[in-house]
């Protein structure tokens, strides 16, 4: 492939991005829906934030930002590359879930564990990539940007909560959705800097046996 093609892919997979993520505002921003289609908004809301993810990854292979990278060596237990494929998978449950609460179809307390849990997951994994990774490398810069839409991912399920449960209506607001949107959209950037967190940890980490090294440190 050459460059000016992967330009055309890397900008058309950048368009579909904005796209997606267009599509996911305007989603969030609809009317309330019939109970009766309820299950079906629930699906779509998630693969709306699925697909945001693709296109992210999709966006990453074809720049070639995730080729010739620096490798460095995985000393975590479980290791960085485990996690790395069960992070994505631990976001989308979570977004399911908080779908799943906007449409009334489960409770807030099981939104509000799984936030914890994934949340200090995400933490642990963002700062095991950033501890190994040289300076620079595309795979810290992911960790660093996961750690960032994390906290802000948080903040704004915070005050998502605390609008809707708490003050409601009569918080002062224009729009007392203004939270839940923004959360929402912070859903979809988290899937997605874990994914591409993920496929650049992929990429990059050597095993211990690989790299010549010991798989547990020894008396």
């Amino acid at each position: 492939m050459n460059s000016r093609e992967q330009s055309w892919r890397f900008l058309s997979a950048g368009a579909v991005c904005a796209l997606v993520l267009s599509a996911i505002t305007v989603f969030a921003l609809r009317a309330e829906v019939p109970k009766e289609s309820a299950g079906l908004a629930c699906v779509v809301d998630v693969l709306l934030q699925l697909a945001f993810a693709l296109a992210c990854a999709f966006a990453l292979r074809i720049s070639g930002w995730s080729e010739g990278l620096e490798q460095f060596i995985d000393h975590g237990t479980p290791s960085l590359r485990s996690l790395s494929v069960v992070a994505p998978w631990l976001v989308l449950l979570q977004i399911g879930m908080g779908a799943a609460l906007r449409y009334r179809l489960m409770g807030a307390m099981s939104h509000v564990a799984g936030a914890m849990l994934v949340g200090a997951f995400l933490l642990y994994f963002a700062t095991g990539v950033m501890a190994p990774a040289p300076k620079g490398h595309h795979a810290r810069s992911a960790a660093i940007l996961l750690l960032w839409v994390v906290v802000a991912q948080v903040v704004f399920g915070i005050g998502a909560y605390v609008v809707r449960y708490g003050q409601g209506d009569g918080n002062g607001l224009t729009d007392s959705r203004i939270f839940s949107i923004v959360h929402i959209i912070s859903g979809a950037l988290t899937l997605a800097a874990t994914l591409l967190s993920g496929m650049l940890v992929r990429k990059s980490v050597l095993k211990q046996e690989v790299a010549g090294l010991p798989s547990s440190p020894t008396a």
